[in-house]
């Protein structure tokens, strides 16, 4: 199998396309694992992961790899927006912190 291309996604679209692609074919286990797990997991619905991806893609600083990451974790204090950065080259003004964190908690209810 060759890899023709890589982007970063986080759980919530990974479900959306084992959904898809389940829907094709039947589903190996390794992928059927991962679904099982995403299934459990992820509560936003498509509406919701666009609306939230839409929010935080506003804020300048944001590339999607950074979108990804704050989706996959859906941080609710200003500490865990800093840990996931702790060891990134980028700096987060507190201002853009505190948006990360409204945000994240107005889908997360």
């Amino acid at each position: 199998m060759e890899v023709l291309n890589e982007d970063d996604v986080s759980m919530h679209e990974a479900k959306v396309i084992l959904e898809k692609r389940k829907d094709e074919r039947d589903l190996v286990y390794d992928q059927k694992i991962c679904y099982d797990y995403l299934v459990k997991v992820c509560k936003l619905t498509p509406a919701q992961l666009n609306s939230l991806k839409e929010e935080l893609s506003k804020i300048s600083i944001l590339k999607p790899r950074y979108v990804s990451l704050i989706l996959n974790t859906m941080p609710d204090t200003e500490e865990e927006v800093n840990m996931l950065f702790s060891k990134e080259r980028t700096n987060l003004k507190k201002d853009e912190v505190q948006m990360i964190v409204s945000i994240a908690r107005k889908y997360k209810k």
